[in-house]
């Protein structure tokens, strides 16, 4: 769910973005696609200064509110010139000067909370000063996206595996009960996949999927894929340096081994051993 809060715009074509930009690239990437409205992304405290003229887009906003010099330009701006010429003055005084700017655009603020659950002296603010919007969408517009994300390519992914990643993810979130986002697919999905993909996991990609969803540790449903000789012994010497760091008397250390790994006291024994000694040539060199 998403509320958009905006005030008068001056009906130029830049759009200008601020706040996360991961997020950002998102929401303007569809500006442009969708309405043909040029954007630049930017990340600075002289918005209204730079673009004085513009539509001004301030994404996840709800970080603004602890900043209390912000919040009171943000609102100088959000106002109502009285003359008629949509111009409001925003000034901003410091102790070595005090910066004016004549204020003409307009403002989007985007925010995952909704406006009530801001702080009151905000609410009293902005309230008489913004066009509240709320945006929820429905689970069969956020599958449309998701497809539309996938039949693209995304983050060097092939559009059929994009869309075998989706195919399961929607299908895990039906059967589950969970809400499905973007998010989940784009940033977490798809990560478990390129994971896999890429060797570098020993869990099969959809049980990784799965846990995410569920979010708790699950039974691997899965054939998982093997580590080599080597790999499993620099994993084995890992978990000897966290049980060492963790744990002070012998017997929890070896407990604490043989719950994790399955092997046995003399394992450990060889594992702490060789670790030691890589410890020490690394030391020496």
């Amino acid at each position: 769910c998403a509320q958009v809060w905006a005030t008068s715009t001056s009906g130029r074509e830049r759009v200008i973005t601020s706040g996360t930009m991961a997020s950002s690239e998102k929401g303007t990437n569809a500006i442009h696609d969708k309405l043909h409205v040029n954007y630049v992304i930017h990340r600075a405290r002289t918005l209204l200064a730079e673009y004085p003229d513009r539509v001004i887009v301030l994404d996840d906003v709800s970080a603004l509110f602890n900043q209390p010099i912000a919040l009171q330009l943000l609102i100088a701006a959000l106002g109502q010139s009285h003359d008629g010429t949509k111009i409001r003055q925003v000034t901003h005084k410091t102790a070595k000067e005090t910066k004016i700017v004549k204020f003409s655009g307009g403002v989007i603020c985007l925010s995952n909370l909704p406006l009530d659950g801001h702080h009151k002296a905000v609410l009293t603010a902005l309230r008489d000063r913004v066009v509240v919007v709320n945006y929820s969408p429905s689970e069969e517009q956020i599958t449309a996206l998701i497809y539309r994300l996938a039949d693209d390519g995304i983050r060097d992914t092939s559009p059929s595996n994009a869309r075998m990643v989706a195919d399961f993810l929607l299908q895990e979130c039906k059967s589950q009960g969970a809400r499905l986002s973007v998010r989940l697919f784009v940033d977490k999905a798809l990560k478990d996949f390129q994971l896999h993909a890429a060797g570098h996991c020993e869990t099969d990609w959809r049980d990784l999927v799965a846990s995410n969803v569920q979010q708790q540790v699950i039974a691997l449903q899965h054939p998982t894929t093997d580590l080599s000789r080597r790999e499993t012994v620099e994993a084995e010497r890992r978990v000897v340096s966290e049980i060492e760091r963790s744990y002070g008397s012998l017997r929890e250390r070896v407990g604490e081994w043989e719950r994790r790994t399955g092997k046995s006291q003399a394992a450990y024994y060889r594992r702490r051993k060789e670790l030691k000694q890589s410890e020490q040539t690394a030391a020496s060199c």
